[in-house]
């Protein structure tokens, strides 16, 4: 039986041939190479109503919640910095909704850029909206820079390391940690660069772009490991 991954969509217009848009649910491509190359079946996740969040967790057996625009500060009660990028307030109500719903019934799940920024935010947790020098979109599938991980952390035993090159595509990162919320993973600047959730094991959070590095092994291996997961708990 396959593996189903869940990847959380957004809304974006299509223009046609014929000089016309449209909205179109789309998910980056790479997400779904990645899950593919790891021996998943991708399931491209609509942006759904909030309270359709469980429903959609039924239909998938893990989750990765995508990178994308700015979370809304509004979400954690903040006002917005002159420097804040697009938002899309339906698009954060659809993800933290599923996001809550995964820690909950602990879903493996890998959120990444915005999505450790949802996961963050879903647990009561705050951002910093801009910092500089860290959207280095030239580099996407090369080491920008290094993290530090956590040697007790779950993350260092799916990667097999306590350091890695990562790429960087974010100029947002997590400031105060929701209730629950583990920093597990750190740059050369101190921001937090992964974390993971102490109820629900299952669930973790990098602020890199690992499916833009699916062709290294200690990237693939995050992918990898939500498969790992969803087959271990159908032996049990």
């Amino acid at each position: 039986m396959s593996v189903r991954i869940g990847i959380t969509a957004h809304l974006e217009m299509v223009i046609g041939e014929n000089g016309e848009g449209s909205l179109h649910y789309v998910v980056s491509a790479p997400y779904v190479k990645a899950v593919r190359k790891a021996g998943g079946f991708p399931v491209l996740v609509p942006v759904v109503e909030p309270d359709d969040a469980a429903a959609v967790l039924d239909m998938v057996d893990a989750l990765v919640v995508t990178g994308g625009c700015d979370v809304d500060p509004t979400n954690y009660g903040a006002p917005a910095d002159p420097r804040l990028g697009t938002t899309d307030l339906v698009r954060d109500a659809a993800d933290l909704a599923i996001t809550r719903a995964a820690v909950e019934a602990n879903v493996p799940t890998l959120a990444t850029c915005r999505g450790i920024q949802v996961l963050n935010v879903a647990m009561g947790g705050t951002l910093v909206q801009h910092v500089d020098q860290h959207m280095r979109i030239d580099m996407y599938n090369e080491d920008v820079h290094a993290v530090e991980i956590d040697p007790a952390s779950r993350l260092a035993t799916i990667l097999g390391t306590e350091a890695m090159g990562v790429n960087s595509m974010h100029h947002q990162v997590i400031d105060r940690l929701g209730p629950g919320v583990r920093a597990v993973a750190h740059n050369h600047d101190g921001h937090i660069e992964a974390i993971e959730i102490e109820t629900a094991p299952a669930v973790l959070g990098v602020q890199w772009h690992p499916e833009l590095m699916r062709h290294r092994g200690d990237h693939l291996a995050l992918f990898e490991d939500l498969v790992r997961q969803v087959v271990a708990r159908r032996s049990d």
